[in-house]
C-alpha cells in the first residue's frame, strides 16, 4: 500500500490535535488544581467522587435535620421551664388561700384563670408553621383556649373535656355568643377522670357555634374541675439522623401538660368555693407535686436527647471531613507534577506543530488531493 503525503499529513494533523487535547487537560489542571476536571480524566475515581459527593448532600440533610431538632428541644425546654414557674406561682397562691379575704380571694382567681390561659398558650406553641405538642397532628391545636362546640343544620358536635376526678354529675350549659345559656343537658352516663365525650341532640332553633360550661360533682358533693381535653395523639416526632439513625422527641401534649392544666382547673374550682365559702380547705399539693415530676421528667428526656444529638454532631462533622477528605485526595493532584507535564507536553506539542509544517511547505497543493 502507497503512503501518499495527503496521507501523512491527515494523520500528522490527527496526532496535532490529539497533542492539542492533552495540552489543553494539563492546563486544565494546572488552572484548578484537580486532577479530575471531567469523568474522562479517570472514570473509576470519577465515581468515587460522585459517591461521596451523593453522601455529602445527604449529610447535609441530616446536619439539617439535627439543628432543628436541636432548636425544637431548646424551644421545647423553655416552655417547659415556663410552664413550671407558672405552676409555682399557683401553688403559691394556693398556700394562702386560706387566710386571704373575700377580696384577695377574687384576685387570686384572676391570676388562676390567667396562667390557666397561659399554660393553654405553652401547650399550643408552634415550630415550623405547626403545632408542637400534637403528636403527628401537626395541624391540630392540641388544646382548645375554650369550652366550644358547634351546631350544623340541627345536629350537635360531640362535647369534649377533661374531668380531675370521676364525678357522680355533671351538667352542661350550653351558652350564645354573649353568655346566655341557651340551653341546659344533664347527661346520664359514667364520669371518668379524664377524657369524656358527650353527645347531645342541640334544643330547637340552634345552630352555628357555642360555648358550654361544666359543672361536675364527686360522690360526696365536692366540686370536680373540668379542663381542655387533648386533640392530638401519642405518636412522637422522629429525627433522622444519620443512616439507619434516628431519634424520638416526645410531642404528646396530652402526657406533658394535662396534669399541669389539671391542677390549675382544680385550683381555679377551689378558689370559686373558697369565695363563697370561708371555711372551704383543699389541699392540691400532691396534684401540684405530679405536674412538677411530669414536667421535671419531659426535660430529663429532653436533655438526654440534646446530648445524643450533639453526639451525632460530632459524628456526623467527622463523617463528613472524611467524605472531603477522599474527594480532595482523588480529584486535588499534586500542581508541581501538572506543570512539569504541561511544560513536557508543551514541548511535544512545538515539535509537532514543526514537523508539520515542514512537511506542508514540501508539500504541493495536488499532492494532497
Amino acid at each position: 500500500m502507497r503512503i501518499t503525503r495527503s496521507m501523512m499529513v491527515n494523520n500528522m494533523l490527527y496526532w496535532t490535535e490529539k497533542q492539542m487535547g492533552r495540552l489543553n487537560d494539563l492546563s486544565n489542571i494546572v488552572a484548578s488544581g484537580k486532577q479530575i476536571n471531567k469523568p474522562s480524566d479517570d472514570p473509576s475515581a470519577a465515581g468515587q467522587i460522585l459517591s461521596d459527593r451523593t453522601t455529602l448532600s445527604l449529610f447535609g440533610q441530616y446536619e439539617l435535620n439535627i439543628t432543628q431538632a436541636t432548636t425544637w428541644i431548646k424551644t421545647s425546654s423553655t416552655t417547659l421551664e415556663t410552664t413550671g414557674r407558672f405552676l409555682e406561682t399557683a401553688q403559691g397562691i394556693m398556700y394562702s388561700l386560706s387566710t386571704a379575704d373575700k377580696a384577695a380571694k377574687e384576685g387570686y382567681l384572676e391570676v388562676l384563670e390567667d396562667l390557666y390561659d397561659q399554660v393553654v398558650d405553652l401547650a399550643n406553641s408552634k415550630y415550623g408553621g405547626g403545632y408542637m405538642f400534637s403528636g403527628s397532628f401537626s395541624d391540630t391545636q392540641p388544646f382548645s383556649p375554650d369550652f366550644s362546640t358547634t351546631v350544623t343544620a340541627g345536629v350537635g358536635k360531640d362535647i369534649a373535656f377533661d374531668l380531675a376526678d370521676a364525678a357522680s354529675n355533671v351538667t352542661i350549659e350550653i351558652t350564645d355568643s354573649n353568655g346566655t345559656v341557651v340551653q341546659t343537658i344533664t347527661p346520664a352516663q359514667p364520669w371518668v377522670k379524664g377524657a369524656n365525650t358527650v353527645s347531645w341532640t342541640p334544643a330547637v332553633g340552634l345552630d352555628g357555634d357555642y360555648g358550654f360550661r361544666v359543672t361536675a360533682t364527686g360522690i360526696g358533693g365536692d366540686p370536680v374541675a373540668a379542663f381542655a381535653s387533648y386533640k392530638g395523639n401519642a405518636m412522637e416526632k422522629t429525627v433522622m439522623v444519620g443512616e439507619g439513625s434516628s431519634i424520638s422527641l416526645n410531642s404528646n401534649g396530652g402526657q406533658i401538660f394535662s396534669n399541669a392544666l389539671s391542677v390549675l382547673s382544680r385550683a381555679i374550682t377551689a378558689t370559686r368555693e373558697a369565695i363563697t365559702d370561708p371555711d372551704y380547705e383543699v389541699d392540691l399539693g400532691e396534684n401540684f407535686a405530679l405536674a412538677f415530676s411530669t414536667l421535671e421528667a419531659e426535660e430529663v428526656s429532653l436533655a438526654n436527647s440534646s446530648l445524643q444529638l450533639e453526639f451525632k454532631s460530632d459524628r456526623l462533622k467527622q463523617l463528613m471531613t472524611n467524605a472531603n477528605d477522599r474527594i480532595s485526595e482523588k480529584e486535588v493532584g499534586s500542581t508541581q507534577e501538572a506543570a512539569i507535564k504541561l511544560r513536557t507536553q508543551q514541548t511535544s506539542y512545538d515539535v509537532t506543530l514543526e514537523a508539520v509544517a515542514s512537511v506542508l511547505k514540501m508539500t504541493k497543493l495536488s499532492d494532497l488531493v
